[in-house]
């Protein structure tokens, strides 16, 4: 026999309340996010960009020499301090518990007694490496970082370039070897909408690839990227790409990189208020590639979601004072007027007055 309908709503209701609640809760967990810097250095950290506190937790970091499948990285006696058997040929570094927006920042002890031999060396961080910590993206716990040793005093140096003319008083001689990074003038793609920075942007209809997201359901999430290039003279290296919105880290992309003369987009999901939403990107945050200007790395642009983020894609209706919506009324036609017609003029009629008689 058949449910009453009454029962079938009520459950169907109850699944939608507990997907929502399932989203909300996602979206206040941690996230934990590894820090390293590059060229890499004795200094290591991760950073919970999350809503909520984070537990304790265990970064580690695996070294391999370019080329390499495994290995290849010098040993030294300092590293037994780091060892720990749940996470083999690893350095394991203990994180306490962070608040939200909260970092940790270690010094790796042995590292100034490292005995390099010339080559490039690969590093691989994981926040969080034993899951213990439930956190709303699991897809941005590891980075990569690299250090390079250079030959040796016994290796002839290479030949200095020749000497160019002196330059005429005043001209500005240009650094070299430094790479700069910097996005170009119609650099931002969100929602569809492309437009030159410093710009209103508005996502259109259809380009969510996420509704209903946050706490209170008012955030959508947009597919968007923003186009980098690189105007210096060597390779970027790895950098750190940083999205804020209204002032709030929204996203991190850590390894991106640009050779020298490349031109490419660099693609990111964003999470979008509904309205208006100050959008600020930051390249190179962390300061882990020398650039010939340090000042061409920040960008704002405003982005309008002009509908409520909740899948349908219409436009929000407007509120009346008592809270509740009331989509506008669309202006009743105006009756066509019925003109009178137009009467001929009539001919005038003659009036004819009687003979007026003499008088005796």
């Amino acid at each position: 026999m058949a449910r009453p309908l009454s029962r079938r709503l009520t459950g169907t209701a109850g699944i939608s309340a507990a997907l929502v609640l399932a989203a909300s809760t996602a979206a206040a967990q941690p996230n934990l996010v590894p820090v390293l810097n590059n060229p890499m250095n004795a200094s290591v950290g991760v950073q919970n960009t999350g809503k909520t506190a984070a537990g304790p937790s265990h970064l580690t970091i695996n070294c391999t020499r370019f080329g390499q499948a495994d290995g290849g990285c010098p040993d030294m006696p300092g590293l037994a301090a780091y060892a720990d058997p749940a996470y083999p040929n690893r350095v394991v570094i203990e994180v306490p518990a962070l608040e939200p927006g909260a970092s940790f920042n270690h010094n790796l002890a042995f590292w100034a007694a490292i005995p390099w031999t010339p080559g490039t060396y690969v590093f691989d961080a994981r926040a969080d490496a034993g899951n213990a910590v439930a956190e709303s993206n699991e897809a941005n716990n590891t980075t990569q970082s690299s250090y390079t040793e250079q030959p040796g005093a016994g290796v002839a140096p290479p030949q200095p370039l020749p000497l160019a003319t002196k330059p005429a008083a005043g001209a500005t001689v240009a650094t070299l070897g430094k790479a700069d990074i910097m996005s170009t003038t119609l650099g931002s793609f969100i929602g569809g909408d492309h437009s030159a920075w410093n710009q209103v942007q508005t996502v259109r209809n259809g380009t969510i690839s996420q509704t209903q997201y946050g706490l209170d359901g008012d955030e959508c999430v947009v597919p968007s990227k923003v186009r980098l290039m690189n105007i210096g003279d060597v390779n970027s290296g790895i950098f750190r790409l940083s999205v804020y919105v209204d002032g709030e880290l929204r996203h991190l992309k850590q390894t991106v990189t640009l050779a020298k003369g490349e031109n490419k987009w660099i693609p990111y999901d964003l999470r979008l208020n509904e309205g208006a939403n100050d959008v600020e990107i930051r390249l190179d945050d962390l300061d882990q590639v020398p650039e010939k200007d340090e000042t061409n790395n920040i960008y704002h642009t405003t982005v309008r979601v002009p509908f409520d983020c909740d899948g349908i894609g219409v436009l929000a209706p407007a509120r009346t004072a008592g809270g509740q919506a009331k989509p506008p009324q669309p202006a009743a036609p105006a009756k066509p007027q019925r003109l009178a017609p137009v009467q001929p003029d009539e001919p005038k009629r003659l009036q004819l007055r009687a003979p007026t008689r003499p008088t005796n």
